[in-house]
Order: C-alpha cells, then sequence, then structure tokens
C-alpha cells in the first residue's frame, strides 16, 4: 500500500472535548481523505497584523480570492439568526446585535494560527455589517457562543455590484490564508469544500502560508521529534496499514514502526479513515 496523506499532529490527539477557547478544536476532529486534523494548533508567531493584511488585500479583497470563492456558493444549512456586527469578542468570534440582545458567534469549521491578523481583517471589513448565520453542525459549544457559518453583504468584503451574491466569510477566510480548515466531529459538513480553498491557498502562499512555521513537515522521525507539543501539517506516503482486534488503526510511513514514523488512530476514529480508503484495504 502506498498512499500520501496530510495529516495535522498534537499532544491531544486523544483528548476530546465539548468545547474549547479560541485557538483550540471544540471537540474531537475527524480525519478526512486529505487532511486528518487532529491535536491542538501550534502557538501563532507574534508579528504585525498590517503588513500580512496590506501585502493581500490593498484596499480590499483581492481578485485572485474572489475567483477563487465565487464558485463555492453559500453556506448550505438551517438559517439562523440575524444581526448586525457589533465587535470582536477573539480573533474568530463575533459579536452580532440581534433583537434578543447581543450574540456571540464563533466561526465554525476553521481556526487561525495569525490570531492578530484574522481579527484586525475581520473588524475592518464588518464594521456595521449585517450578517446572517447558518447552522450545520452543534449550534452552542459550553461557553454558549453559536458555532456558525456566516454571510455577509458583498459591500463589507470590496465585493460591490448589482445582483452580487453574499460572501460567506470562512471561504473568504481560508481562501485568503487568514484560516486554516479545523472541522470536528459535530461540525464538518463544509470540511471538503474549505479544504480545497485551503489547498489553493497554499499553493499560491497566501496569507499564513508565505511563513515557513505553518508549511507541510516530512515524515521524518527524527525532525518530527522536535514538534512534540505542537500541532503540525505533516505529509507523506503510507508504506503499510494495519488495524487491529480492538479497532484501533496504525498507518506507518516507514518499514520499521518502532524507529519510522507512525500513526495510531483510535478505534473510535477508525471508521472515518476506513471510510476515506486509508485503512489496510485500501491498495
Amino acid at each position: 500500500m502506498h498512499r500520501s496523506v496530510c495529516l495535522v499532529l498534537g499532544p491531544a490527539a486523544c483528548e476530546p472535548t465539548a468545547a474549547a477557547p479560541e485557538g483550540t478544536p471544540e471537540s474531537r476532529p475527524v480525519p478526512h481523505a486529505d487532511a486528518l486534523r487532529s491535536g491542538r494548533v501550534r502557538d501563532a508567531p507574534e508579528s504585525p497584523a498590517q503588513p500580512l493584511i496590506q501585502a493581500m488585500d490593498e484596499g480590499g479583497m483581492a481578485p485572485l480570492v474572489e475567483a477563487t470563492t465565487a464558485d463555492v456558493g453559500a453556506p448550505q444549512g438551517e438559517a439562523g439568526e440575524d444581526g448586525r456586527f457589533i465587535g470582536m469578542a477573539g480573533a474568530l468570534t463575533l459579536q452580532l446585535e440581534t433583537p434578543e440582545g447581543v450574540l456571540e458567534v464563533r466561526l465554525a469549521e476553521i481556526d487561525t494560527p495569525v490570531p492578530a491578523e484574522t481579527e484586525a481583517w475581520l473588524a475592518d471589513r464588518l464594521a456595521g455589517q449585517s450578517l446572517a448565520l447558518t447552522y450545520s453542525g452543534l449550534r452552542r459549544d459550553r461557553y454558549d457562543r453559536a458555532l456558525a457559518h456566516v454571510s455577509v453583504s458583498p459591500t463589507a468584503t470590496g465585493s460591490e455590484g448589482a445582483g452580487a451574491a453574499p460572501v460567506w466569510i470562512q471561504a473568504r477566510l481560508v481562501a485568503a490564508g487568514l484560516a486554516r480548515v479545523m472541522s470536528h466531529a459535530d461540525n464538518q459538513a463544509h470540511t471538503a469544500v474549505l479544504l480545497r480553498l485551503e489547498a489553493e491557498a497554499r499553493e499560491g502562499r497566501r496569507g499564513l502560508w508565505q511563513d515557513p512555521a505553518h508549511g507541510i513537515r516530512d515524515t521524518n522521525p527524527d525532525a518530527r521529534a522536535q514538534d512534540i507539543g505542537s500541532a503540525q501539517i505533516v505529509a507523506g506516503r503510507v508504506t503499510d496499514a494495519v488495524q487491529l482486534d480492538s479497532g484501533r488503526i496504525y498507518l506507518n510511513f516507514g518499514s520499521d514502526y518502532r524507529s519510522d514514523f507512525t500513526v495510531r488512530i483510535d478505534a473510535g476514529d477508525s471508521q472515518a479513515v476506513l471510510d476515506a480508503n486509508l485503512g489496510p484495504a485500501a491498495r
């Protein structure tokens, strides 16, 4: 078996939680065919927000990003609250004024290793705008924040024009390299679309993908040992896969599982790996 996969590794891969603060997953992520999302995001490097924003977005979203996201459409799911943006409560948490009061909204299915840049972009582009929520998974986290996809009038992101469709904020952030995909077992309806946008942003070295600190790692076991305690995107070729009677799966990236790079998938997550055609039967 020789399959190329991309995964995110971290020390908390086997510690599911109902929710988590900004910068960490709200629940255990689910493995996907081209990205196994697990663990905590690495600490973001400290850097001024403005230079990155200017580099990719001078006076509005770059035409390249608009073209990239033009065909993804609006988020699908159940319509939620409407409200006016009034501020930020975190890099990916918006505050909306609704008829029922102020609602905090955590943008679903994404995270950001560049929180200062992301928060600055959102605060600037969404000021005073009317937003609409779409729910496609768990609706609230343990902090009682709404977990939703957010759409906004095109004028908020510099895409003015008659008949222009509302803009899906998660898609714009990922395509611009201001966020990366972080799906969860209870919120993954849009992961496939967002992963495609992330791959295009990474290939185009947009936003955070300009920084080598966020680059894809290889499966050198000695080098990866230096990454213990952080989350990293690792890409490599699976040479062998084994599933034990317990249901646990091991993906081996070398001939000697005792010393080469090996990934363990616990029994509770094994079905997602099998569904992604990454299990022992894959060829």
